[in-house]
């Protein structure tokens, strides 16, 4: 795409980005709907090494010179809303759905090093719930070449669109001796905000939630990521380069849930299935 770039001195500051997203909340696009093509840039972004040393607490991660593997979306995720907060998108914020997630990195990121960071509006399509779009997010040193790469996909529900009639599956059928267990408290959507900046308030508590339909507030779709991952690294002994995950449906908290999962050569794939009729919250696979 060859979209003007925003050039950015550093990452929004993450409360005024959500007050922003309120005031999209009157978009109403109508017809077919074209996104534009927006870019922005941020150079010589250095990691906060105290907020690194709190997000790797609370997900469980150890404490190394690189990165964890999912860090990079946190860093990169405000700058989705910060292009979604632009005029030219057409949609409003509060109510886009985070379908999933693609994550490959060439090597890991040094906490000490200074990143070239790089996000960008790269596709979008029609399916049968509305209309779903790309964020590609990039991690570069200098004019090196991109070491980490991911693809985050958004859903708008377009009102009046729904999908097929599909008959319920079971959950994928991973083996019952392996599992580990995931509990998420009811306070975490409030402790992930501060290591992640993401303060939407679907996440922070039950009366903020039921204000978007939800019975009560949900786990964070990348706190949920996270930490099957660092479990899944401490249970195994695994380095994954490559992440892909989708969620399937909101784990309300306080909830629990069972971590299902299987090794095959290099991979690892596992579901999120919780205690209560077996709902399958999430699947995922690494490498």
């Amino acid at each position: 795409m060859n979209a003007p770039i925003s050039e950015l001195q550093g990452l929004p500051p993450a409360l005024p980005t959500f007050f922003n997203a309120a005031r999209t909340a009157g978009r109403r696009p109508s017809g077919k709907i074209e996104l534009p093509a927006l870019q922005a840039h941020v150079a010589g972004l250095k990691v906060d090494a105290a907020r690194l040393r709190a997000y790797n607490l609370l997900l469980g991660f150890e404490d190394r010179a690189s990165l964890p593997l999912t860090y990079p979306h946190v860093l990169g995720s405000s700058l989705h809303m910060y292009l979604m907060g632009q005029p030219q998108f057409p949609l409003p914020m509060l109510g886009l759905v985070h379908l999933r997630n693609e994550i490959e990195q060439q090597r890991a990121l040094a906490v000490d090093e200074a990143l070239d960071l790089q996000v960008a509006l790269t596709d979008s399509r029609e399916v049968p719930q509305g209309l779903e779009f790309d964020f590609t997010t990039e991690f570069a040193v200098g004019e090196g070449p991109t070491l980490w790469r991911g693809i985050s996909t958004y859903l708008y529900r377009i009102p009046g669109k729904k999908p097929p009639r599909r008959p319920s599956s079971a959950p994928e059928p991973i083996p019952l001796s392996r599992y580990l267990a995931f509990n998420a408290p009811a306070d975490i959507g409030r402790r992930y905000a501060k290591v992640s900046r993401d303060y939407n308030p679907i996440h922070l508590y039950a009366v903020s939630a039921k204000l978007f339909g939800f019975k009560r507030a949900i786990a964070t779709g990348m706190w949920t990521a996270a930490r099957a991952l660092a479990l899944l690294q401490r249970e195994l002994g695994v380095d994954p380069n490559h992440y892909a995950f989708q969620f399937k449906q909101p784990l309300l908290l306080p909830g629990r849930a069972a971590l299902r999962y299987e090794s095959a050569g290099d991979a690892v794939r596992y579901s999120l299935v919780g205690n209560d009729a077996g709902r399958v919250h999430m699947l995922g696979t690494l490498r």
